[in-house]
Formats: C-alpha cells, structure tokens, sequence
C-alpha cells in the first residue's frame, strides 16, 4: 500500500508538468530518508501509538538499514499488532546489525516453532551460541547442521564457528574439506597456523601460501609469517618477506635480531644506522646501536653512542653506567694483554758433563 502511495504521488506530479509531456521524477538525495525519518519520529512525540507513522518509520528504518532509534517502531508495531512472521524477521534483522547477540538468540528461540525459523535462521542461531560462548549447545548445532550441508559454504561456515570455539580438532577437520573445494579461502591463514602448531611445518606453509601472496601489502599478515619461517628456522626467508617494509620500528628490530641470528652484523647495524638517521633524537636504535657495536668486542665504536644518550638527557643514568662497563672492559683487555707481553722466554742453560 505504501508502495502504491508513492508512485501514485510520482504520477500526480508528472501530470502536472507543463504541456512537454515530460514525467518528472523527483530526485531522492542521499540523506532523504534520513531527513523522512526525522520527520517521522517529530511525528511521533505528538502521536506514538499513530500506526500509520509507525509502519511509515519501519519502511524508513528498512531503506536506512534499521539504525539504532527502530527498535521503538518495531517494540510499538509488537504492542499493537502482536508478533507477526515479518515482523519477527525485522526484529532479527535489527539484532544482527546491532549485534545483540542475546537478545537474537532470544527471538529465534521464542519464535521458531511458531514461524518456522529453524532452518532459515539456522546460521545465525548458531553463530550466536559461540560468540554467547554457549559450547555445547553450539557443538550439538554444528553436528546437527554438518549432517545435511556438505558444500563449500557449510565447510567454512563450520570452521569459522569452531575456530571462535577454540575446537582446533575439529576446526582443522572442516578446514581440511574446505581446502580441497577452495584452496585459496582466506580461512586457509588458519588452517596452515593450525598445522604448523601441530608440527606439520612444510604442509602448512604450502597451505598458508595462497593466502599470503593476496596479502602483500598486508604488514600485520606479514610480519606473522615471517615470525613462522623464523620459528622454522627459515630466518632468511623470514628476512626476504619483511625487508620491503622497512623502515618501521617494529620491523627494523626484528630484522635486526634476525640479522643477528644469521651472523650478519653489517646488515644489523645498517637497519639501525638508517633509524637513528631518520630520528635523531630516538633513544631506542641509538641505544641498541651501542649495544650491537659492544656485542661485536667494537667498545670504542661503542662509547659515542652512549655519550650522545647522556647529550640528549644528561640524567640518563643507563647510559652513563653503559660506559663505565665498557671502560671497564676496555681497561682489563689492555691489561691484559699488557700481561701477556711481559712473561718472559725460559733461558735454557747448557748441561756440563763431568767425567
């Protein structure tokens, strides 16, 4: 009927037109049912049991997909008319943009004899018994639901539901059906973390490799598995994978403890010499900077890095203590082999023979 209304108004208004018989069709901007529905919800302060301003504000919430102020129409519509099988669907709707995972949970058991919402809501009865972390009622539901849909979507469906219930059994046993119709689902990311932590390290990263390569761009992605390669001692790779996203600190200092782990001191200290560079005034690559350098037994090239620290902040009572150990060392190597110097050459006396 409102429907009917409506175009019936576009007609009116296009008859009225002068006589060049164009239909003029007015244009609806962007904001106008957010302005319709403020209109409405004037209205009704001055009439809130008016049903025809609440059917008109449900068709607004509908077209503006149901913001936070509908539920008032939706609970006012319930008042006067009762729950009706399209209304228990707006009210479903409503909760899972909002994600009122409760209350949705609520409705579909209240109602799902009376408007056969068992197998239309199935999913999302579901997805709301895990993120309500209801375990064993979800686990029924999935074994359930499992036994009449085996496809791809089902599969991935499942696996989500299992991995937010921390079932890694039976998570990898879905995912595993899942890989074969769909090797390149984003859940493939899961799969081959799963394997790896189960010790089957080659696997996963064959399964993970897909996934990876779309996500590129992706540092968080990245950077978690370069973390993996680095965990399967594969730290050259790991290096290879998180290069390009220099020069972020949090990259930098992996890369240089990966370094490191290669033994390629070089490469190290030019990450951080490239940090101290960009900011001046960091004390964190300033610091490790000297801290590399006396790692390598390079104290000279050490100390200026820590005196430069107690120019910045002359409190710095860690750097200054960072000296004196070094000093120190310095000065028992010089002893060192001051030591070594002195010891001095056994002379050996010829042996007299007597008759």
């Amino acid at each position: 009927m409102r429907r009917l209304s409506f175009i019936s108004i576009l007609f009116i208004v296009g008859c009225s037109q002068p006589s060049d018989n164009k239909i003029v069709v007015p244009e609806l901007h962007a904001g106008f049912y957010s302005d319709a529905l403020d209109r409405i919800n004037d209205e009704l302060k001055s009439a809130p049991d008016d049903e025809r301003l609440i059917d008109q504000k449900i068709f607004y919430c509908n077209q503006l997909d149901w913001p936070t102020t509908c539920i008032s129409a939706l609970d006012a519509s319930k008042e006067i008319n009762g729950m009706t099988n399209q209304l228990v669907e707006q009210y479903i709707r409503y909760y899972k943009k909002h994600e009122r995972y409760e209350l949705l949970l609520e409705v579909i058991d209240k109602w799902a004899s009376e408007y056969d919402l068992e197998d239309q809501y199935k999913e999302t009865y579901i997805d709301c018994l895990t993120r309500l972390g209801k375990t064993t009622n979800a686990t029924i539901e999935l074994k359930e639901y499992l036994k009449s849909h085996q496809n791809l979507q089902a599969y991935a469906f499942a696996s989500e539901q299992y991995l937010r219930l921390n079932d890694t059994t039976l998570a990898a046993l879905n995912l595993s059906k899942l890989s074969k119709l769909d090797p390149s689902n984003d859940l493939m990311w899961d799969y081959g973390k799963i394997l790896f932590a189960l010790g089957y390290q080659p696997e996963g990263f064959e399964i993970m490799k897909s996934f990876v390569s779309k996500h590129t761009d992706d540092l968080e992605i990245q950077f978690a598995y370069a973390r993996l390669l680095d965990q399967a001692n594969q730290t050259s790779d790991a290096i290879k994978v998180m290069k390009p996203f220099m020069p972020r600190d949090t990259v930098a200092y992996a890369l240089v403890t990966w370094y490191r782990k290669e033994s390629l001191w070089d490469s190290a200290g030019y990450v951080l010499q490239t940090l101290v560079t960009l900011d001046s005034t960091n004390r964190e690559p300033i610091w490790r900077l000297g801290r590399h350098y006396e790692d390598r037994g390079w104290y000279l090239a050490s100390i200026p890095y820590f005196e430069y620290l107690l120019e910045l902040d002359a409190e710095d009572t860690l750097a200054s203590q960072r000296i004196g150990l070094i000093q120190r060392k310095i000065a028992y190597l010089q002893r060192k082999k001051y030591e070594e110097s002195k010891i001095s050459t056994i002379e050996l006396q010829p042996k007299k023979i007597e008759n």
